[in-house]
């Protein structure tokens, strides 16, 4: 049990630390959304064939990109993070996962940039690193000027079960175009994030994408946005995709994928790909999760949500419009249902809602965690949701923490298994702490306010949540947060053998 304590110590070096140290980096973050410039949507055009006997892509990507600051640009540095596969060294996996995401051991595989253009012509353009995962573009585009950049390249896929590869089941693309990354204004830098293994990484701008593919006929995609079939020709079918207001672009697709589908009542499409003779219930969870969170923050932010059937290994990637699904979570609806209620809660705030994926990933991944156990007692009762809730925190409450790790640490300097422990686990248990001392409908209101805060595109912090609160309950809720964010473990004894 936890112990009954009043929150009654001093807070000053706590809050320092939430507003010096996380305010400071949420406020450095909310420069980088300022759109003193162009408010138009950056966008996306790319065609893509699929060169199945070369393990290869061949992509021309064309991106109008506007510059929303209020000084002029002379270089846009994109995220190149399909070039960390050129290197063992340089890839984001640690040893222990290593095996598992090359379970045939490790190939190389990257880009092989062939040109790039800007306005018509030849661009002055090289990596900024060794790894050659950020690459420069020199420009001179002034404040709410726009520059159409062209990419030509071929992207060669090792045969993995990681982010972006080939394997048995599917051939996954994610993170495999060029991002611009954004604009800090209080030092004109730009930041583009190193991939991260266990949460989400890409930070750039809202866009627009047009998709075409091209794959043999046998295959069957899915992606961000919605498809059309544009027609067939030989063995081969092409493919469109289109897909407004979203940060990032996933694309899959599978040779032996069967297709189940189902629709909200709110027209919301669910689509289902998977070499599984069964569906693990997932459409009508799915339906059943996003019915229940509109009914609590509103429409579903997305027409479509793909749900495929991956190679990918551990639990499931998620992106706006599409969630990978690894193939073990077809065996339980149970564990199913548990992962899709996390992912479409994500859809909503951390996708759609954005609070910086990296430095603030405690704010996407913590509340959306709580969202789906809010999910397990409203559909199954607050019996099933203490269990699920004490499978998510007990290991979490067993543990020491490493010196300087908290809660709202950045991700990237986490293990997994620190950042399951300490992040998602030792957070959870916060939120249930706010929705204790609040209340259940409190603390879903205080999520719904949060997510209609970055409904304009803006970078979402820590003062954006507390506010969220306050305005929810009519309270002052930043001491409450800020002494359990940082003293969660001064408050649970470490020995609860269960957690109400």
């Amino acid at each position: 049990m936890k112990k009954n304590q009043k929150l009654v110590r001093a807070l000053a070096v706590v809050l320092a630390l939430l507003l010096v140290g996380g305010t400071v980096t949420s406020a450095v973050f909310a420069a980088l959304a300022e759109e003193t410039g162009s408010t138009e949507r950056d966008r996306y055009e790319m065609n893509i064939t699929y060169l199945e006997d070369q393990q290869a892509l061949h992509i021309t990507q064309r991106l109008v990109y506007h510059n929303r600051q209020s000084f002029a640009l002379d270089r846009v540095l994109f995220s190149a993070a399909g070039n960390m596969y050129r290197r063992e060294s340089t890839l984001m996996y640690d040893a222990q996962s290593l095996t598992e995401v090359f379970p045939e051991g490790y190939a190389p595989a990257g880009i092989d940039l062939m040109r790039v253009a800007l306005g018509g012509a030849d661009a002055d353009w090289g990596y900024l690193d060794s790894a050659e995962t950020v690459l420069r573009v020199a420009c001179r585009l002034e404040p709410g000027a726009s520059g159409e950049f062209v990419f030509e390249y071929y992207l060669l896929l090792s045969r993995n079960r990681s982010m972006l590869g080939e394997f048995d089941t599917d051939v996954r693309l994610s993170g495999f175009y060029f991002a611009p990354g954004l604009v800090n204004e209080d030092d004109e830098e730009f930041v583009v994030n190193v991939p991260v293994q266990h949460t989400r990484w890409l930070l750039t701008t809202a866009a627009d994408y047009s998709v075409t593919l091209t794959i043999p006929d046998l295959y069957l995609p899915a992606a961000t946005g919605s498809e059309t079939l544009l027609g067939t020709e030989g063995h081969t079918s092409t493919w469109r995709f289109e897909a407004q207001n979203v940060r990032e672009f996933a694309l899959s697709f599978g040779k032996r994928w069967r297709e189940f589908s189902a629709q909200t009542e709110s027209g919301v499409t669910v689509r289902l790909l998977t070499n599984r003779r069964g569906d693990a219930g997932a459409p009508d969870a799915a339906v059943e999760t996003i019915e229940l969170y509109e009914s609590w923050l509103g429409a579903f932010p997305l027409a479509q949500i793909d749900l495929v059937q991956s190679d990918y290994p551990v639990d499931a990637l998620n992106f706006p419009g599409a969630i990978w699904l690894p193939e073990a979570l077809f065996d339980s609806e149970k564990a199913m249902a548990r992962v899709l209620r996390f992912c479409l809660a994500q859809q909503y705030v951390g996708m759609r809602a954005y609070p910086e994926p990296v430095a603030n990933a405690w704010l996407s991944d913590v509340p959306c965690s709580y969202l789906a156990l809010l999910a397990v007692e409203e559909l199954e009762g607050y019996d099933a949701f203490l269990e699920a809730l004490n499978d998510e925190v007990l290991d979490a409450l067993h543990i020491t923490i490493p010196g300087g790790l908290t809660i709202t640490t950045g991700a990237d300097l986490f293990t997994p298994d620190e950042y399951a422990l300490i992040v998602r686990g030792r957070g959870t248990v916060v939120m249930h702490e706010l929705r204790l001392a609040m209340g259940r409908e409190d603390w879903i209101a205080g999520l719904r306010n949060f997510y209609e805060m970055g409904l304009d595109g803006k970078l979402l912090g820590e003062r954006d949540y507390v506010a969220a609160l306050d305005e929810a309950t009519g309270g002052d809720w930043e001491g409450f947060i800020a002494d359990w964010l940082f003293n969660v473990g001064d408050y649970v004894d470490q020995q609860v053998e269960f957690y109400e």
